[in-house]
C-alpha cells in the first residue's frame, strides 16, 4: 500500500485554518496581490501631442508598400501561432506594474526601388521627388550598397536569403528594396536612432543605442515635424503629421512575474525569521552527512539530490542571462542579484520542505513529490481542497510543456550553437576577411573584383551551411542518446550522474573565470565600489535605480528558479525523514547558482569592461553567451573552447534535470505506465530542439516555465505556517542538541 511520508495526522488541513499563522500569511498575501494590482492600474499614459496644423507644404504621397511574404512553411505556422500566445501571455507575466509611457519617434531617412513580381529587370524609384541620385538599381549595385551596409534586410524566398521583399502597392504584386539614406551632415543624428519626445521642453531627445541612455542631442518639434512631412520618419511615404507618425512604449515599472517572485522572496524571509541566514551552517553539515547515520525513505542522499536540482537551474543563465544582466543595467545590476538570491533562499527552504513532507512513495520506493502533490494534499480536507487540485493540474501541465521548450529544445540549441563555433572559427574568419575585401572593392568601384568575391563569399557560406545543418543534426542524435542513458534510469541514476557532473562542471567554469579574475586583480576594488553605487544611483541605465534593480531580481530569479517550484520535485526523493533537513540543504542551491556561479560571470564581465565596450555591444551586436566568449577571448584566445565545453555540459544537466521534473508531472496527470510516450518526446526533441530553431514555440515554453511559480507561491503562502511550526520544532530539537549524529547513532538504529 503506497504511503504519503509527512508527520501531521488527517486533520492537518483543518488546522491551516485555526492557526494563529494563517491570518497573518493571508493577510501579507493579500496585501501584496492587491498592491500589485492597484499600483499596476495607476500607470500614467502619455497623450497625443500638442501639434498644431502643419504650415509645410506637404511632398508628393508615396505610394505605401505592404509587406506580402511568401506562404509559411509549416514550422513557421507553428511559429505564427505561437507567437501570438506568447504576445498574450507576455501582457500578463511581463505587465509592468508602474510603468509609465513615453512617445518617440525612430529617424529613417529612405528610399525605396519596385520592380513588377517575378521580374529580372532593374529596380525602378518609387518616389520621383526625392533626391537619391540614381532612378534605377541593377543586382551588381544592389550587391553594391549590401556590402556597404546600406540595404534593408530581404527576405528569405523558397528557402535562400535574398536582397528584396515582396510586397503590394494596392492589388500589384511587386518586389521591392529600401535604401538607408545618409545621416544627418553634422553626423549627429543617423539612420535607427531613436528619439524620445519631452514635452515639458517641446522637443526630442536622442536615446543612446546602448541601455536606451539619454544624450546631449535634442531636436526642435518643430524639425521632427519637417521630418514626417518629408517621409524621413514613419512610413517613408511622406504628408503625414507627426501624430500618425508617433509610437508609444512602456518604460519603467516592475515586470508582474519579477514583483511577485520578489515579494515572496522578502516575505519569507522576514516570516521565517531570517532562517537563510542562521540555518546556512546547519545546513552545510546536513549535506556533508553528518546526520545521515539513520537514513530516512527516499531514493537519493541530500549531496545527489541537491547536486540533481543543481544541474536543472546552472546552465546557460549562468553565462548568457548574468551578462544580459550586465550589459542591460550596468555593475549595479549585479549587487541586487545577490539580493535576490539572498531572499530566494528562504523560497527554496520552504517549498523543498514541502515537497518532502507531502511526496508519495511507491511500494518499491520511488518517490513522487513536488507543487503537484503539496498543492492537492497539503489543501486537502480543507475549504480550498479544490482549489488545490486545480492548482497541482496547472503546475503539471505548465511543467510539462516547459521541459519540452526552456528545459530541453533550447538548451540543445544553444550549446550545439556553441560547438559548432568552435568547429567553424577558421570559416567564420575567412568569412569575415572576404567580406572586408568585399567592401574594400565596394569602396574602389571595382564591380569585377566585388563580383568574384561575392561568389566566393556565397560559396563559402553555402558550404558552411551545409556542415552547420549535418553537425547539428549528429550533435543532436548524440546528445539524445547521452540524455536517454541517464533519464531512461530514473531518479537514482540522474542523481548519480548530476553528483559527478555538477562538481566538475562547476570547477572548470569557475577555474576559468578565477583566471581572468586574478589577471585583472587590481581593478577589483574599483569594480566592487562601482557596484554598489550604481546599484542606488541607476545611471548605467535608462530607467534609474528602479530599471537597475529590476534587471538584477529578473536574472537572478530565472537563473535559480527560486519560488519556480522545479526544484521540489528533485529536493522530494532526497533519503530522509526529517523534511526541514532537506530545506535547508535547499538553501545551499541559489547560493551556489547566483552567488557563487553567475558572480563569477559578471566580475569577467565587468572586469574586463565587456559590458560597455561600444565595439562588441553596439556594433557587431554581440550579446548573451557570444558576449561572454569574447570577453575570456580577449584574455586567453583557446578559452572560448573551455566556455564550449561549459556550455554542453550546463545543458546537459538542465536537460537531464527537467526530463526528470516534466516526468514526475507526467506521472502525476497519466499515470507511470505511459512514462515511455513522455520519455520519447524528450529526446525528440533533444533532437528537433539541435535543428530547428522554433523561435515563438520556445518562448511559449519560457512562459509556462515562470508561470509555474504563480500556483506554487500561492501553496506557499498557504501552507507557510505549517513550516515555521514544523521549523519551530526541529530548531529546538537541534538547539537542545536532540538531533542524532552520525557519531553518535548506534550501528543497529
Amino acid at each position: 500500500m503506497p504511503n504519503i511520508v509527512h508527520n501531521e495526522n488527517s486533520q492537518c488541513g483543518l488546522r491551516l485554518f485555526r492557526s494563529p499563522h494563517w491570518s497573518l500569511a493571508h493577510l501579507i498575501a493579500i496585501t501584496v496581490t492587491v498592491t500589485i494590482f492597484t499600483i499596476g492600474g495607476s500607470h500614467a499614459i502619455a497623450q497625443d501631442l500638442p501639434i498644431k496644423e502643419s504650415t509645410i507644404a506637404p511632398t508628393v504621397e508615396t505610394p505605401t508598400i505592404t509587406d506580402d511574404p511568401p506562404s509559411p512553411s509549416t514550422f513557421e505556422k507553428i511559429d505564427e501561432y505561437f507567437e501570438g500566445i506568447v504576445t498574450e501571455i507576455d501582457r500578463v507575466l511581463f505587465y509592468r506594474i508602474g510603468r509609465v509611457e513615453r512617445q518617440f519617434v525612430l529617424y529613417e531617412p529612405k528610399v525605396q526601388f519596385i520592380r513588377d513580381r517575378g521580374t529580372d529587370g532593374p529596380f525602378t524609384k518609387l518616389n520621383s521627388g526625392n533626391d537619391y541620385p540614381a532612378n534605377a538599381l541593377d543586382s551588381t549595385q544592389l550587391e553594391l550598397l549590401s556590402v556597404e551596409g546600406k540595404l534593408t534586410p530581404g527576405m528569405v524566398i523558397d528557402g535562400h536569403p535574398e536582397l528584396y521583399r515582396l510586397g503590394k502597392i494596392g492589388d500589384r504584386p511587386i518586389e521591392y528594396v529600401t535604401i538607408k539614406q545618409d545621416e544627418k551632415s553634422d553626423h549627429s543624428i543617423k539612420y535607427g536612432d531613436k528619439l524620445t519626445y519631452e514635452p515639458d521642453q517641446n522637443q526630442f531627445r536622442k536615446l543612446a543605442a546602448k541601455r536606451n541612455l539619454p544624450t546631449e542631442t535634442t531636436v526642435p518639434l518643430s524639425v521632427v515635424e519637417v521630418w514626417a512631412q518629408t517621409g524621413e520618419i514613419g512610413t517613408g511615404s511622406g504628408s503625414q503629421s507627426l501624430n500618425d507618425v508617433l509610437s508609444t512604449e512602456q518604460v519603467g515599472g516592475i515586470p508582474l512575474i519579477v514583483a511577485w517572485l520578489f515579494a515572496a522572496g522578502i516575505y519569507f524571509t522576514f516570516y521565517m525569521g531570517f532562517f537563510n541566514l542562521r540555518g546556512m551552517k546547519h545546513a552545510v553539515d546536513v549535506l556533508r552527512g553528518r546526520y545521515d547515520k539513520v537514513p530516512g525513505p527516499g531514493e537519493v542522499s541530500h549531496f545527489q539530490a541537491l547536486s540533481s536540482a543543481l544541474s536543472g537551474t546552472v546552465g546557460l543563465g549562468n553565462i548568457a542571462g548574468v551578462t544580459i544582466a550586465m550589459t542591460i543595467g550596468g555593475p549595479g545590476a549585479f549587487f541586487w542579484m545577490l539580493i535576490s538570491a539572498f531572499l530566494g533562499m528562504s523560497l527554496k527552504f520552504v517549498e523543498c520542505t514541502l515537497g518532502v513532507k507531502y511526496r508519495y512513495i511507491d511500494k518499491d520506493g520511488t518517490v513522487l513529490g513536488g507543487p503537484m502533490r503539496y498543492l492537492k494534499e497539503g489543501l486537502a480536507g480543507t475549504a480550498l481542497a479544490p482549489l488545490g487540485v486545480a492548482l497541482s493540474i496547472l503546475f503539471s501541465i505548465m511543467c510539462i510543456m516547459g521541459s519540452f521548450g526552456g528545459g530541453n529544445m533550447l538548451q540543445a540549441n544553444q550549446s550545439g550553437s556553441a560547438v559548432l563555433h568552435v568547429f567553424q572559427h577558421s570559416q567564420y574568419e575567412e568569412m569575415a576577411a572576404l567580406q572586408n575585401a568585399a567592401k574594400e572593392a565596394a569602396e574602389a568601384g571595382d564591380l569585377a573584383k566585388l563580383n568574384e568575391l561575392l561568389t566566393q563569399k556565397n560559396a563559402h557560406q553555402k558550404k558552411m551551411s551545409q556542415f552547420e545543418l549535418q553537425f547539428k543534426l549528429g550533435f543532436g542524435i548524440v546528445l539524445a542518446f547521452c540524455v536517454g542513458v541517464v533519464v531512461l534510469g530514473g531518479i537514482k541514476r540522474i542523481g548519480a550522474a548530476a553528483d559527478k557532473l555538477v562538481p566538475g562542471m562547476c570547477l572548470l567554469y569557475i577555474s576559468a573565470c578565477t583566471y581572468i579574475i586574478c589577471m585583472h586583480f587590481d581593478q577589483i576594488p574599483s569594480v566592487i565600489v562601482q557596484v554598489f553605487t550604481e546599484a542606488f544611483s541607476g545611471k548605467a541605465i535608462g530607467g534609474g535605480i528602479l530599471g537597475v534593480m529590476v534587471v538584477g531580481v529578473q536574472r537572478a530569479a530565472f537563473s535559480n528558479e527560486a519560488g519556480v517550484g522545479s526544484s521540489p520535485i528533485a529536493h522530494s526523493a532526497a533519503r530522509t525523514g526529517e523534511p526541514i533537513s532537506q530545506g535547508c540543504v535547499a538553501m545551499l542551491e541559489p547560493f551556489i547558482d547566483t552567488i557563487v556561479i553567475c558572480s563569477m560571470t559578471a566580475l569577467v564581465i565587468l572586469i574586463t569592461g565587456a559590458w560597455d565596450n561600444d565595439k562588441w555591444v553596439v556594433e557587431q551586436g554581440l550579446k548573451g553567451a557570444a558576449l561572454t566568449s569574447r570577453a575570456f577571448q580577449e584574455e586567453v584566445s583557446w578559452f572560448p573552447i573551455v566556455l564550449a565545453v561549459a556550455v554542453t555540459l550546463f545543458a546537459y544537466s538542465t536537460i537531464i534535470s527537467w526530463g526528470y521534473y516534466g516526468e514526475r508531472s507526467w506521472v502525476y496527470l497519466f499515470g507511470a505506465r505511459s512514462t515511455v510516450i513522455y520519455k520519447t518526446l524528450m529526446l525528440a526533441c533533444v533532437v528537433l530542439g539541435s535543428v530547428v530553431n522554433l523561435g515563438s514555440v520556445l518562448d511559449f515554453s519560457d512562459m509556462m516555465l515562470l508561470g509555474i511559480s504563480f500556483p506554487n507561491i500561492i501553496g506557499l503562502y498557504l501552507l507557510g505556517p505549517r513550516i515555521k511550526k514544523d521549523l519551530q520544532n526541529y530548531w529546538a530539537r537541534y538547539k537542545a542538541g536532540e538531533l542524532e549524529t552520525a557519531d553518535e547513532a548506534s550501528p543497529t538504529a
